[in-house]
């Protein structure tokens, strides 16, 4: 297998750049990069916002249920069985 063996910036661990991502990188006009595949994807995760999860009620039968929308939200909150019901 051609390609480059870097060392990576972040964690010291050697990486392989293979001839194919070499020849994407020139192509675009883009450096090598300068960290291995995993420190890059924990930068990458760094900027997703992680998914949080609020206490409400359905809003027909009153059932606890979680829900992504925050207590304060405009929209109208059912649960999985009475949402089926209203969308008939």
């Amino acid at each position: 297998m051609n390609g480059q063996k870097l060392n990576c910036v972040e964690c010291k661990k050697d990486f392989l750049v293979i001839a194919q991502e070499e020849a994407f990188y020139k192509k675009k006009e883009l450096p090598l990069p300068t960290r291995c595949p995993d420190c890059r994807q924990t930068i990458r995760l760094s900027f997703k916002n992680p998914r949080k999860l609020y206490q409400t009620n359905c809003r027909h039968c009153k059932q606890e249920i979680l829900t992504t929308y925050t207590p304060d939200s405009p929209y109208i909150i059912y649960c999985q069985k009475c949402y089926r019901e209203q969308m008939r």
